[in-house]
């Protein structure tokens, strides 16, 4: 018969509460004790004090009750939850994995644990930049949920919304933009706690902006910083993390200076001992604004700032590593250093797509910027390649109207144009252009929308069209 510690859940990441363990175990007092402990400890942001309590408890589980007793699968589990707590993530995943093959031992492989196994096993690959992989856990864990409390269950949602986290970082989003919306639109009607409903807000507003969508990203973005400063306070490093992505919404639409003041009030929250991840991602926005502002000389020291918090916690290959690579790249071209920012370029390159796969949006980024750094070095027959391969991802991964596929456009017309091949050149600029002139309809529609930015659309069609035929003209 079944014996021992039987756990409930508290919070998404394995944070729980032991209830009475049976009498029939040798000592399970002692191991519940352990638990207890362990789980305080965890809830203090003590993991690496939780860690040995959790270990002895899942290994006296397994010896005093067998590998087909639950309570050895979930010990283990949370167990493996302190590790990962403690940055240490590919030995939190090698005992997740021992987690979960212990909880199939039981034969219910539909038992919420293994539902809660198989969400955090996910993250702890997201952790790692493996986000094929985590994918299908994520599926696998929805499926459990969904089967246990439905569509709008409180884990069904956990596991839901990190699914959508995955699909952005694979360039899905437009997939993403659905579920993070599905998990908004449940969490709202249900009265949930603001600081979730904030956490689903700042998630979606991130996608918006990788989907182009700055004014709605905003919108979403203020939400979640209100939300996360009446609950959290306007320091706490979640309410910085959102305002950070808010400069960056309002950066990507023109206002560059009220960006800038709002991502340094995000870095006071996001201070030298909050999450280097967080931290970096701040840093690496305001570097970009300072870019945006012709201010490259002051944005060089966030940029590697950046990437050195980066490499030293995920290490060269993951993929936010490689967007900071680049970011650092970008800062040397434009204060004139192309021969530095070419080898960082051509790593990234190479990382992410081994990593990311070769139609992955973010490799856009790199390739235009290489492209550039070619034609810095008079090295201009190696740039085309470049801006043609950019062209090819957005085909294969962004809409017909995003403006990262119209600007790709642009800069492979332009770049034929100025190598004055003109018959190759008008062909693509007349598409950016048309796709242009529909992206401003759109703009019409939206009234607000459109005072920002039908002028730009135009001006730049205009600009791709006038290069075109001016290079065909021989003028």
């Amino acid at each position: 018969m079944r014996t021992g510690v039987i756990i409930a859940g508290l919070a998404a990441a394995a944070l729980w509460t032991a209830v009475p363990a049976s009498v029939c175990a040798q000592d399970p007092q002692t191991i519940q004790a352990a638990v207890r402990e362990g789980q305080r400890l965890a809830a203090q942001g003590r993991p690496a004090e939780a860690e040995p309590l959790l270990r002895q408890a899942a290994q006296d589980a397994r010896r005093l009750w067998g590998d087909t007793s639950p309570d050895a699968g979930s010990l283990t589990w949370l167990w493996a939850g302190a590790v990962r707590d403690q940055g240490r993530s590919a030995e939190a995943e090698t005992i997740y994995r021992e987690a979960l093959r212990l909880m199939l031992a039981t034969g219910e492989p539909g038992h919420p644990i293994i539902g809660r196994i198989d969400n955090d096993l996910a993250l702890t690959l997201m952790d790692q930049g493996r986000y094929d992989e985590a994918l299908p856990l994520l599926e696998q864990a929805i499926a459990i949920h969904t089967a246990i409390e439905g569509p709008a269950g409180d884990q069904t949602l956990v596991a839901l919304s990190n699914h959508a986290v995955v699909l952005k970082r694979l360039g899905r989003f437009v997939e993403a933009d659905g579920e993070y919306r599905r998990v908004l639109a449940a969490r709202e009607a249900a009265g949930a706690d603001p600081t979730e409903i904030a956490t689903t807000l700042n998630n979606l507003g991130a996608n918006l902006l990788m989907l182009d969508r700055a004014a709605e990203a905003e919108v979403a973005l203020r939400r979640a910083v209100a939300l996360r400063e009446a609950a959290l306070g306007a320091s706490d490093p979640l309410t910085g993390q959102s305002l950070a992505l808010l400069a960056g919404a309002v950066a990507a639409q023109g206002r560059f200076e009220a960006a800038e003041a709002m991502q340094r009030r995000s870095l006071l929250a996001l201070g030298p001992g909050s999450d280097p991840v967080e931290r970096a991602a701040a840093l690496g926005a305001l570097s970009d604004i300072l870019l945006s502002l012709n201010r490259s000389g002051e944005a060089e020291a966030p940029a590697v700032e950046a990437l050195a918090l980066l490499s030293e916690r995920l290490g060269p290959d993951h993929p936010e590593t490689l967007v900071a690579t680049v970011a650092v790249a970008d800062v040397m071209l434009l204060r004139g250093r192309p021969e530095g920012a070419e080898p960082l370029l051509a790593e990234a390159i190479q990382r992410a797509t081994a990593r990311l796969g070769p139609n992955h949006p973010g490799l856009m980024q790199p390739l235009f910027l290489l492209a550039l750094t070619y034609g810095e070095l008079d090295r201009r027959a190696e740039a085309l390649p470049r801006f043609r391969q950019a062209v090819a991802i957005a085909d294969a991964s962004l809409p017909r109207d995003h403006l990262a596929r119209i600007g790709a456009l642009a800069n492979l017309g332009s770049a034929l144009a100025a190598g004055r091949q003109s018959g190759a050149a008008l062909p693509v600029l007349r598409e950016a252009g048309r796709a242009l002139i529909e992206k401003s309809r759109q703009g019409e529609a939206d009234v607000e929308a459109g005072r920002r930015d039908i002028a730009g659309y135009r001006y730049l069609y205009r600009l791709t069209v006038t290069a075109a035929w001016d290079r065909s003209t021989g003028r």
